[in-house]
């Protein structure tokens, strides 16, 4: 784990371990050694539970007083809160987006998408979700709405593993990719009604995807 040479406050373990965590570096259910983190880190035992609560009221990890701290394992009632709140905020951003896009946006996009066949071609699945992200995120901030993009990437840690998860399963990279194209054809035809069929699809694909990751998974679940 990297060290973290200057401190200002916990924001900095905070977005460090939450990386880690979200990334499966640090996997659910896996017990946290504070003592451990924090010589690690080269931080105080202070802002290191400043950094844990913040993680555990945004239900990544668990805090058992008098007997640790762990990973919280994926809930999946969380996940399907998290990808509700999601789609319903990027439905109505489409809806601006389609109207207003130019082709700096459509180059960007299509940035995103190399982005992702290249993460493929290594199995760089971290970076492929990154590729991802950068995708729809040129969708909010066209509309001058990113800070709402990034409250939905602040809000979804359990969509978000579990959308890393994912993309272990063989044809699940080739899919998104191929959504994605079709997301941009639509849009280029300004077609509305079909944009927005994509992306129900798009975004609920991971329901159908569940019962796979829980076969295999079973460990990283609540």
């Amino acid at each position: 784990m990297a060290k973290i040479r200057r401190i200002t406050a916990s924001e900095e373990i905070y977005q460090h371990l939450r990386q880690d965590i979200l990334s499966l570096k640090l996997i659910p259910g896996q017990e946290l050694d504070l003592d451990a983190l924090a010589a690690d880190l080269e931080v105080s035992r202070s802002p290191l539970r400043d950094a844990l609560l913040r993680l555990s009221a945004n239900n990544l990890v668990d805090i058992y007083p008098q007997r640790g701290t762990r990973v919280a394992l994926i809930d999946l009632k969380h996940v399907e809160e998290e990808r509700f709140f999601r789609k319903s905020l990027e439905h109505s951003a489409l809806s601006r987006f389609i109207t207003r896009f130019g082709d700096d946006e459509i180059a960007q996009m299509n940035r995103a998408i190399d982005e992702q066949s290249r993460a493929t071609e290594k199995s760089d699945w971290v970076h492929f979700l990154e590729a991802d992200d950068a995708f729809h995120a040129v969708i909010f901030n066209s509309i001058e709405l990113g800070r709402i993009w990034e409250l939905i990437v602040a809000q979804g840690g359990n969509y978000r593993r579990i959308r890393l998860l994912s993309f272990f399963k063989e044809s699940i990279p080739a899919e998104i990719i191929a959504q994605h194209k079709a997301m941009i054809t639509a849009i280029t035809e300004r077609n509305l009604t079909r944009l927005l069929e994509l992306e129900n699809l798009h975004l609920s694909k991971l329901l159908a995807e569940t019962e796979f990751m829980l076969e295999h998974y079973p460990t990283y679940f609540k």
